[in-house]
C-alpha cells in the first residue's frame, strides 16, 4: 500500500519500499493513463524513491480519487484556502 502526504500544494507519494522500476512503472502510468504531472526524487537513503504530484495535477487528482477516498484521508488531498492580508500604507 502506498501513503501519502501534502508536501507544498503538491503531494508525495511514500513509495520508500518500492524498487526504482516499480517506481518507474508508477509513474509511467500516473503520466500516460491520467495525464498527472509528476517526478521522482530521492528518498532520505540512496536506494529509496518517492512519487512527487506536482501542484498543476492536483485538481486533476483530487476529481480522480475523491470519489474512493475514506473520509477520514480526504485531509491529505484537500485544497488549501489561502488568506490574503491586504496591506494598508
Amino acid at each position: 500500500m502506498v501513503d501519502g502526504y501534502k508536501h507544498g500544494e503538491g503531494l508525495r507519494l511514500a513509495t520508500h519500499s518500492f524498487t526504482i522500476q516499480d517506481v518507474i512503472l508508477l509513474v509511467n502510468v500516473l503520466i500516460i493513463k491520467f495525464d498527472l504531472k509528476c517526478t521522482i526524487i530521492k528518498g532520505p537513503k540512496p536506494d529509496q524513491f518517492i512519487i512527487y504530484i506536482r501542484v498543476e495535477s492536483m485538481d486533476k487528482l483530487r476529481s480522480l480519487v475523491l470519489p474512493f477516498m475514506h473520509p477520514s484521508m480526504i485531509y491529505k488531498i484537500k485544497k488549501r484556502k489561502r488568506y490574503f492580508i491586504k496591506r494598508f500604507s
